[in-house]
């Protein structure tokens, strides 16, 4: 039983750490790509501008130094892939989602002891199989110390409803 409880417990950390980490990645895609569109509609209306009419010295090369800026933005988010990453992130989560769901109605049938220790086996070691291939998985996803602190401090402020007695190991 502490076996089940640890993929548990495992699981639900694993779980929020990949989403805190997909929310922290969408931010980046955001605080990047909003600054990439106002650029590139500046950089629009200052060439306007530029071709309309006849500019000061210092104004007709605005529009470079715009490009160059929205074209560093959007090399950064081409070479970063913020959407892909934050799919992944999510895919994980939700992959330890249905872990922690397995576990629940394990603890469930061996409440109701509707469960073999033959069968409480076989289902330990099929959690356990796709516990190390969404693991292995994950690698291409790293999550970062603070992705698991928040998790942990959600866990322990309420953010999700558990048991004392559900998180002890």
């Amino acid at each position: 039983m502490i076996k089940l409880k640890r993929a548990k417990v495992d699981a639900l950390y694993g779980k929020k750490k990949h989403f805190n980490a997909a929310d922290r990645i969408e931010k980046y895609h955001y605080g990047l790509g909003v600054p990439l569109v106002i650029l590139n509609i500046l950089t629009g209306s200052v060439i306007f501008y530029v071709v309309t009419s006849t500019p000061s010295s210092w104004t007709k090369y605005t529009p470079l130094a715009l490009a160059l800026v929205a074209a560093l933005l959007g090399g950064l988010q081409t070479f970063f892939n913020f959407p892909r990453r934050v799919e992944g992130h999510r895919r994980i989560g939700n992959k330890y989602l249905s872990i922690m769901k397995k576990c629940d109605r394990i603890q469930g049938y061996i409440s109701d002891n509707l469960l073999t220790n033959e069968e409480f086996v076989s289902n330990l070691e099929t959690i356990a199989k796709d516990v190390d291939s969404i693991n292995q998985e994950a690698e291409g996803y790293p999550t970062n110390a603070n992705d698991y602190k928040k998790s942990q401090e959600g866990v322990t402020s309420g953010e999700e409803d558990y048991t004392d007695e559900e998180l002890e190991l």
